[in-house]
């Protein structure tokens, strides 16, 4: 999997991909402003011209893994490869979803489920190799006594994974999202998983596992991901008497998704710089 991140052409499409979901989340953003309008009819235009540019940065995204997996198979790096072709499957599930809730004007049910799919096939992905560092952990310590520096690998791997099903399971609630129970229930899973990927990057940081000079923008952007999720399970929660207040508080939850995204973006162009070098 870290290949995808390793090598330029899989970085420069997570890049594009980066930018066309950042313009869609913008016309999200432009369209819970002007929903208090009298013109409703722009604000629908508006965000269903967000869904359309997000399913096009989630096929760029789709793109970049299938390039990566592409670079191994030429170089007959099947283990790696196959592990990237799981990867494929679970994008290509997301993107599948992004597309349904396109087609559907956002009133699909199944887009959300389709996603949340995906994103379990990714917890899946990061969990097997959880398990594959774990076996690799304990070799050296039942030879040598001790274990080595690599010792705690196998931990943050597995933490990524309940991140990563946690992620899932509130994607999937997103499906009911107009209901009070089922919206704050989906906020809230969103904002722990993503609270727990932005904590095991931290971690790995701090011990050293990961030196590259994107890890702080990409910090940055799970922590704004997390609060805009947070955020939407509070205007889930809230009884709005006006248009005006939900479009506000809509508004609120659309910036700070923007600002992550923003963030996530320049990690990538960060690290497209680096491996231009």
């Amino acid at each position: 999997m870290e290949h995808i991140v390793r090598s330029l052409k899989p970085v420069a499409l997570l890049v594009a991909g980066a930018v066309v979901f950042v313009l869609g989340v913008a016309f999200v953003l432009a369209s819970d402003a002007t929903l208090p309008s009298s013109s409703f009819g722009a604000s629908s235009d508006l965000a269903q011209a967000g869904r359309w540019l997000e399913f096009l940065g989630g096929a760029a995204a789709l793109g970049a893994v299938c390039v990566a997996g592409w670079e191994l198979i030429l170089r007959s790096a099947w283990i790696p490869a196959a592990e990237i072709a799981a990867a494929a499957l679970g994008t290509l599930l997301i993107t599948v979803g992004l597309l349904a809730s396109a087609a559907s004007n956002g009133s699909s049910a199944a887009a959300p489920v389709t996603g949340a799919v995906g994103v379990g096939i990714w917890a899946l992905l990061v969990l097997s190799r959880a398990a594959r560092v774990s076996l690799a952990e304990q070799r050296p310590a039942r030879v040598q006594g001790t274990q080595g520096d690599r010792s705690n690998q196998a931990e943050l791997w597995l933490a990524a994974a309940v991140g990563l099903f946690v992620l899932a399971i509130g994607y999937g609630f997103s499906s009911a999202a107009s209901s009070r129970g089922p919206g704050i229930a989906a906020g809230l899973l969103e904002a722990v998983g993503i609270g727990v990927l932005a904590g095991t990057v931290a971690v790995a940081r701090s011990r050293g596992l990961l030196h590259a000079h994107p890890v702080p923008a990409v910090l940055a952007g799970l922590a704004l991901l997390a609060a805009s999720f947070l955020a939407a399970a509070v205007v889930a929660g809230l009884a709005f008497s006006t248009l005006t207040a939900l479009g506000a508080g809509l508004t609120v939850v659309a910036a700070v998704e923007l600002a992550g995204i923003v963030a996530l973006g320049v990690a990538a162009w960060t690290r497209v710089r680096e491996l231009y070098r």
